[in-house]
């Protein structure tokens, strides 16, 4: 199979302007960012180029981590919120009309997008959970409940 230039510039194209959880850009195999969510007019984002306001990979990775010396991974706690401005400013070209960086939306990259929805309904489950002992604390509640069961 043949790379196929025009498609590939169409796909980015689309991708840019109706962005979709799954739409993961790379350059040559160099992950940039997977959208995860797609909110109104905010795009959630696990994203290798160092933050919501930086394009750099010298900077802090927020959501790369090494497994091992051969594979990455993101990391699903460092999701970033991020608007189509951003999005376009990281995958094109400053001075010249055309894209650095292509998108694919595949089913390893829908995988990628059900893992961080498993892990984020996890991480609001354990936030609701100690919030509801600290309510109960707070409130009194854990305690009259302590003294009217016996």
């Amino acid at each position: 199979m043949s790379y196929d230039h025009t498609k590939q510039q169409l796909d980015n194209e689309q991708a840019l302007k109706d962005p979709k959880p799954g739409d993961y850009w790379q350059e040559m195999f160099c992950p940039y960012f997977v959208v995860v969510d797609v909110k109104g007019q905010d795009l959630i984002v696990l994203s290798c180029l160092g933050g919501p306001h930086s394009f750099s990979r010298k900077h802090e990775p927020c959501a790369k981590i090494e497994v091992d010396g051969a594979h990455w991974a993101f990391d699903y706690g460092k999701e970033m919120t991020v608007d189509r401005d951003w999005i376009a400013k990281a995958v094109r070209y400053e001075s010249i009309d055309g894209f650095v960086a292509d998108v694919s939306n595949t089913e390893k990259t829908q995988r990628i997008v059900q893992e961080w929805r498993n892990f984020k309904q996890r991480d609001l489950r354990r936030q609701i959970q100690e919030l509801e002992a600290r309510w109960e604390e707070f409130t009194g509640w854990k305690y009259l409940k302590e003294n009217t069961v016996a």
